[in-house]
């Protein structure tokens, strides 16, 4: 069976849908991967997201930059304050979708994202894991644990330094129920 897919209508029901996931990728992202997202979530393209991309990038919205031949698009704070505003203007379960689609681009890696660990002994002879990461938006994550080592406290730490993305996908999943985010 062939997948439900979303019409946008009008103008601004597309530039809201640019700027929820522009914001949700949170970095630079080239046009063929956007215009691919969107096309994978909606219905024939009916009016011209390239000229909604360049609108949006005019009022400041969105930053736009060109490399090797390829525009490269991301949320500006303008953006995020006005998409913010709009984004329930957006079917559910059209944005739930648009989301698990957009799970498969998104990369902790191109965001600049760092991770911050700490261990610490608390009472009990019991170690907590602190867990952090944040990109050039601000925080992603922060989380603890509190396990019954030392070296299973280290082994968390070693294991959210080494992929974080793995990490913060399984939080996302454990706290969402959203399998999309381990797939």
């Amino acid at each position: 069976m062939k997948k439900k897919k979303f019409t946008l209508r009008t103008v601004t029901d597309i530039k809201v849908f640019l700027l929820f996931l522009l914001e949700y990728i949170r970095y630079p992202v080239d046009r063929t991967t956007l215009i691919n997202i969107v096309s994978e979530n909606t219905d024939e393209i009916i009016i011209d997201y390239d000229e909604c991309l360049g609108e949006l990038s005019d009022s400041g919205h969105v930053w736009f930059d060109e490399v090797d031949g390829e525009a490269y698009y991301m949320i500006s704070d303008s953006g995020r304050m006005v998409a913010k505003e709009l984004f329930d203007a957006l079917d559910e379960d059209f944005r739930e979708k648009s989301l698990k689609s957009a799970m498969k681009h998104l990369s902790l890696a191109k965001s600049g994202a760092t991770t911050k660990t700490a261990v610490t002994e608390v009472e009990g002879s019991r170690y907590k894991v602190t867990l952090s990461l944040q990109d050039t938006s601000g925080q992603l994550l922060e989380a603890s644990l509190v396990v019954s080592s030392l070296s299973e406290a280290e082994k968390i730490r070693q294991n959210f330094e080494t992929r974080p993305e793995a990490v913060y996908r399984g939080i996302l999943f454990s706290a969402t129920g959203r399998l999309e985010y381990i797939s």
